[in-house]
């Protein structure tokens, strides 16, 4: 693939500005970065703070299968996310370091490091996937209620626009492997990265808490939850809380 980077000293979001160039017949393989975005978007409509000298990045994807790419594209993001961070502080990897937890959030000694949103649209140009990812590389904004973690914890962190030609490198990689072999070794690498299976876990959905333990994900990248009576459930959609 051969990328377009366009970098912004600011930008209200780099999704909304990445999904009018979409709107507007943008080829795929556009990535938009700004040094300091300041109307950022999380998923459920919650905001991403950007204090600064973070990434903020957004890729536009025209996919000849939506449905398929869209299924397996979260995963292997938060793939490509581990990788990525672990590339600058490879010293220091390892299970209680970085994690994966489902289905994309990049967690960093249990904090939350990184994070994606993903959005679809068309039909001018081609249907059209927006790929919005926010990691906290030099500092983590200080919001109540929430836990999160910077990459300058570990190491030295790159600088957003070193950082984000890896995430990219690494986005293609992974893309390219889930076009020849499938979603399997996508699914197998994710578990790999992430908590393990039987890690105690809540699902959130409203005001509702389904508890159970982590066993694995399904052919469709569903995870799946033991419940304390011995069912296991897909689930779909919701908050994954660790215990």
């Amino acid at each position: 693939m051969s990328w377009r980077f366009e970098y912004h000293e600011t930008l209200g979001s780099t999704s909304d500005l990445c999904k009018t160039r979409a709107e507007a017949g943008e080829p795929e393989h556009l990535a938009v970065q700004a040094f300091s975005q300041t109307s950022g978007r999380g998923t459920r409509g919650r905001t991403w703070t950007d204090p600064g000298g973070n990434l903020a990045i957004s890729l536009l994807f025209r996919p000849a299968d939506p449905a398929a790419f869209i299924a397996a594209l979260p995963f292997v993001v938060a793939i490509a996310l581990f990788e990525a961070a672990t590339h600058f502080c490879p010293a220091v990897t390892g299970p209680s370091r970085f994690m994966l937890k489902w289905p994309n959030d990049l967690l960093m000694d249990g904090r939350k490091m990184a994070g994606v949103l993903i959005e679809t649209g068309g039909p001018q140009g081609g249907p059209w996937v927006v790929v919005g990812i926010g990691a906290n590389l030099r500092q983590s904004p200080e919001i109540p209620g929430r836990r999160l973690a910077a990459l300058a914890e570990a190491t030295d962190p790159p600088s957003a626009e070193v950082f984000g030609k890896v995430l990219v490198a690494q986005i293609e990689r992974w893309t390219t492997i889930r076009e020849r072999e499938g979603f399997a070794p996508v699914r197998a690498a994710w578990l790999a990265r992430a908590h393990p299976v039987g890690t105690p876990l809540a699902v959130q959905r409203c005001e509702t808490y389904i508890t159970g333990s982590f066993s694995g994900l399904d052919a469709q990248g569903r995870l799946l939850l033991a419940l304390p009576h011995g069912e296991t459930i897909p689930v779909v959609t919701g908050d994954i809380l660790l215990d």
